[in-house]
């Protein structure tokens, strides 16, 4: 929300759209290549700036009616502001040089930004007890880090609502009508379908060498910009003015990518053009043409991957810059403080201990034994040369053979460890197994630990306790029970296994990791240029699914990065990856696998609206005052007349 101060009447709006209006840009879409993928505040090809507060120039799209008739300008006084081009241009919109107070914050998006709001300038509103569900009852605290995940799932439940939706169409941050999008391409007027497919077949062919008499053509990559090329229409430009301009440039890049996912391969066309989406904020959109002598690194062509600005950073030099390389399987560098086991009890009849289980305890059947039961086990093997294990799935059901199974003791090795167990299928690293072991006896018993409710993290899901450094570590692509190797994954899968077993890792199991040593840890040394943009590409989608998120650290004069970044050291760019932990939703009245847990519905605390003559009771009210008093209100809020408040319960069997 907006107030222009002009030189009469202020105009109120409502920002809806915005994109990059860079002065290279020329009025017909052409786009120099170092300006598609720029950073913000680079002044040239391989010129990122200096700056710490970088500047852009940013097009503002403002809805000029979003406060009523009351606010809203007349059409005479609307009209001489456009005509002036003072505060608005003549389309009536918003042109500004936009400074950033830092290179972070000029690379967030829309939904990132507007999270950094909520939780500083809006936080009062954020934490309002007045909300019917207050974020920081669903995260379980006041915490940014708490409230900044909540945050992130509820952007993504409305993402996945407007994805799912039979009604909608979704381009990046804005949703259209399927309605209006096909009355678009029957329309035979300007923008209409006519224009679309010659929007499709310009951008597709528009790499394509202009042939000269008795000269050499060379073929390069062309960039295309929506924005100003949709105002080369005849008839268009009236169509363009005010939030016209927004709907336009959405309805032409949907367009635009319907037509690369149905008449192509991953972005190639017959024709032999690769088509791909270089920069999403620049100008409405630039679209990259090209015909690939060779070929090109893969990835979903719909990803903004900016090759414009890349082409004009210098060339890689050393080992691995021209021929590909395989990755590599580096070793753990924490492997020996990872996962370590804590004893419970020793008490001279029994020994209790928790470990959690590893990668490589799944892979060769094996677990470790604390010194405590080693010293009777050396008594008692020669009674006991085997041990019958009984191992206990909480809430699961085990296989017979797995329940009760025989296991030998290997005292020899570096770690003494039982030895033969066969795991059942759903084990998984990071699992917390806790051992059970009577002195002298010839049994020794393994459970596991159930959580309240099942979780999802990543893409496991378990209802049992597990360690987060470990699953982080070691439950990672291209590693499983039959083996552990980064041979044959793609660049999505090479960089989360990367990044989660080379980053620094914290004890919630949040793992950050330096971006330019990406390359050099993946495959050892600094591989080939396509091998890294293919890793770079991969980046920027998981980034764009908020499978990865973007941070800022440090660098140490010895090389080493830190997060968060001290004061004195070079700040650099890292990848993060969180391991949230997410409740699994099940349908009411639906029990676990197993059956051992029934379906409970949580119901957390909220306003309820009063039937009227009704009020509230004392309990109510402190209940409501000790509500606020967590959420850090804790100066005299009471209930809002016609409402009570009903505590957090759980509903079910």
């Amino acid at each position: 929300m907006v107030c222009v101060t002009t030189g009469s009447d202020p105009l109120f709006a409502e920002i809806v759209y915005r994109e990059g209006a860079h002065p290279e840009v020329s009025p017909h879409g052409d786009v120099p290549a170092w300006v598609s993928g720029a950073p913000a505040g680079a002044q040239g090809p391989g010129e990122p700036g200096e700056g710490a507060a970088p500047r852009r120039r940013e097009l503002l799209v403002p809805d000029l009616d979003a406060f009523g008739p009351a606010l809203r300008l007349s059409p005479a006084q609307l009209h001489r502001l456009r005509t002036r081009q003072r505060w608005i241009n003549a389309d009536g919109h918003l042109v500004v040089d936009v400074c950033y107070p830092s290179r972070q914050a000029a690379r967030r998006d829309e939904l990132s930004a507007y999270a950094d709001h909520l939780l500083s300038t809006a936080r009062d509103q954020l934490l309002s007890p007045f909300v019917p569900v207050s974020l920081a009852e669903l995260v379980g605290g006041t915490r940014d880090e708490d409230l900044r995940a909540g945050l992130a799932g509820l952007f993504d439940t409305i993402r996945g609502v407007l994805d799912s939706s039979e009604l909608l169409r979704t381009w990046g941050q804005y949703a259209m009508t399927r309605t209006s999008l096909a009355e678009c391409w029957r329309d035979t007027g300007p923008l209409g379908g006519n224009d679309l497919r010659s929007l499709a077949a310009a951008v597709e062919h528009a790499a394509a060498p202009v042939k000269r008499r008795y000269m050499h053509t060379s073929e390069h990559p062309a960039y295309t910009a929506v924005g100003p090329r949709l105002r080369a229409f005849p008839g268009a430009v009236d169509l363009l003015t005010g939030t016209g301009y927004a709907a336009a440039v959405c309805r032409a890049n949907t367009a635009l990518a319907d037509v690369v996912r149905r008449d192509s391969e991953q972005g190639l066309f017959t024709s032999g053009f690769l088509v791909t989406l270089d920069d999403a904020f620049e100008s409405g959109g630039i679209w990259r043409s090209h015909r690939p002598g060779a070929p090109e690194p893969s990835g979903d062509p719909l990803i903004p991957a900016g090759r414009g600005w890349a082409s004009t950073l210098p060339p890689e030099t050393g080992h691995g810059a021209d021929t590909d390389l395989e990755p590599v399987d580096l070793p753990l560098a924490d492997d020996t403080s990872l996962g370590s086991g804590e004893l419970l009890r020793s008490d001279g009849a029994d020994v209790v201990w928790r470990a959690p289980l590893r990668l490589a305890h799944l892979i060769h059947g094996w677990f470790p034994l604390p010194s405590e039961a080693v010293c009777d086990l050396h008594r008692s093997r020669d009674r006991y040369p085997a041990l019958r294990l009984e191992l206990d799935h909480s809430g699961q059901t085990v296989d017979e053979k797995e329940a009760e199974q025989h296991v030998a003791v290997d005292l020899g090795q570096e770690t003494p460890r039982l030895t033969g167990i066969f795991w059942p299928l759903d084990f998984f690293p990071g699992l917390m197994i806790e051992v059970h072991r009577r002195l002298g006896a010839p049994t020794i018993r393994m459970t596991t630990t159930l959580l309240r409710e099942r979780v999802l993290i990543g893409d496991r899901e378990t209802g049992h306790c597990y360690d987060p450094r470990v699953l982080t570590r070691e439950d990672v692509p291209g590693s499983d029970r039959h083996g552990d190797s980064a041979a044959g994954l793609g660049p999505r899968q090479l960089v989360m296994r990367t990044v989660r077993r080379c980053g620094l890792l914290t004890l919630d199991g949040h793992a950050l990791m330096d971006r330019a040593a990406l390359p050099t840890a993946a495959y050892g040394h600094r591989p080939a240029r396509a091998q890294a943009a293919s890793l770079e590409s991969a980046v920027m989608e998981l980034f764009a699914e908020r499978v990865l998120e973007p941070a800022l650290g440090s660098r140490d004069p010895l090389g080493h990065p830190h997060h968060p970044a001290r004061n004195g050291q070079p700040v650099i760019e890292l990848i993060g990856y969180r391991p949230l932990e997410r409740r699994v939703i099940r349908p009411w009245g639906v029990t676990d696998e197993g059956g051992a847990l029934p379906g409970i519905q949580f119901v957390p605390g909220h306003l309820r609206r009063l039937r009227p003559g009704c009020f509230p009771s004392e309990a109510q009210r402190a209940a409501f005052r000790d509500y606020c008093r967590r959420l850090g209100k804790a100066d005299g809020w009471e209930l809002p007349d016609g409402y009570t408040f009903v505590t957090e319960h759980t509903r079910g069997h």
